[in-house]
């Protein structure tokens, strides 16, 4: 399996503990990103030194501010462009963060144009957001894009423009067996599916855990599986191909 989103660096367990118990669980790959300047950096020592784990470069949307030097960071990004398997995460939250909604539109729109210009895909956060969200992703629909997280409506998903749009499901997905959520389970196609911990966040039911890890990222697509009425092996086939093509690993 391959968990497509987490933080490692915010895991209060070293990482080779972390992956040793990923690996026990049958996860082989991790996609670690990134969400400020720090875990870029951070990213860039994770790259050189875990074969395990690819990484991404960008910016959160709760990470925006006046004070951040764009130029300095975009730069580095595009420095480092090789060593990235997507660009992100990056996005609009519109819950935690409308106050800086103007920065956020900014900064996600330098890095759809960073990941145009370098045939990168897109990590997208999208919360409290649709209308905006479609706005700003349907202008870049030869972008690939990830909407990780994935906890609105499936009319959402029908919204949007291009062939080369994805949804990452959670562990929240556990908690549900009806509502917008479970819907968009059943609905999005099989062939547009991954699978992501978010870890440390989103425990995913029935785990007694402090925090979320990779190794749990077996218990979404169980409950994919359970939601769509499918063979858990279908499930997996579709998505592991599915995170292979997108992050285009090897």
């Amino acid at each position: 399996m391959i968990d497509t989103h987490a933080h490692l660096h915010l895991i209060n367990r070293s990482t080779d503990d972390i992956l040793a118990a990923a690996k026990l669980a049958g996860v082989n790959h991790i996609i670690q990103v990134a969400i400020d300047f720090s875990s870029i950096e951070k990213n860039i020592m994770y790259y050189k030194s875990y074969e395990q784990l690819s990484i991404s470069g960008g910016i959160h949307p709760l990470s925006v501010s006046s004070d951040l030097d764009k130029d300095h960071i975009m730069k580095y990004l595009e420095s480092n462009i090789d060593s990235f398997v997507a660009i992100g995460e990056t996005g609009l939250d519109y819950k935690y963060g409308l106050d800086t909604k103007s920065l956020q539109l900014d900064w996600l729109y330098m890095q759809l144009e960073l990941a145009k210009r370098f045939d990168k895909p897109v990590i997208i956060h999208s919360r409290y957001s649709d209308d905006d969200m479609l706005a700003v992703v349907n202008q870049y629909p030869t972008v690939k894009k990830v909407f990780h997280c994935y906890a609105t409506h499936f009319s959402f998903f029908e919204s949007l423009e291009g062939s080369e749009n994805y949804v990452s499901f959670t562990g929240m997905i556990t908690f549900s067996k009806k509502g917008k959520l479970a819907n968009a389970v059943r609905n999005v196609p099989l062939n547009r599916l991954m699978i992501e911990t978010d870890a440390p966040y989103l425990i995913p039911k029935g785990i007694d855990a402090d925090q979320n890890a990779p190794q749990y990222v077996g218990e979404i697509a169980n409950h994919i599986a359970f939601l769509r009425n499918i063979e858990i092996d279908e499930v997996l086939y579709s998505i592991i191909q599915n995170s292979v093509d997108f992050f285009r690993l090897k």
